[in-house]
């Protein structure tokens, strides 16, 4: 019986202790340089965003390719990152159901003659 708790227990560990990945850490960059700031520096709102959409091109979207060169499963990795999407880029809202907020949707009427 104490078998099978580890069977399960193997199986349901995170995928970083699975498969030995590390948590995405992101640098904060100065705008529109490659120069890293201090712990003590704050940044806007939208530069906060920006810095976040740059990381999720130049260092999120590595590590997913670095993941599945490694041989770790594709689905593992997508997950990995669609998790660091959900927690650093995601509208969410306690008001919604699963937290998010529904994008709008919009209807595109096209006349073709």
């Amino acid at each position: 019986m104490i078998y099978k708790y580890l069977f399960f227990l193997a199986f349901l560990a995170p995928y970083n202790v699975a498969y030995n990945l590390e948590q995405i850490e992101c640098p904060r960059w100065l705008p529109n340089t490659e120069e890293i700031l201090p712990e003590d520096v704050s940044l806007s709102p939208e530069l906060k965003l920006h810095n976040k959409m740059r990381c999720y091109c130049q260092v999120v979207k590595q590590k997913e390719r670095e993941c599945i060169r490694a041989g770790v499963p594709k689905t593992i990795c997508l997950r990995r990152t669609q998790d660091w999407v959900i927690a650093n880029i995601s509208l969410l809202n306690k008001n919604f159901h699963g937290g998010m907020i529904p994008l709008p949707k919009r209807n595109l009427i096209l006349n073709v003659e």
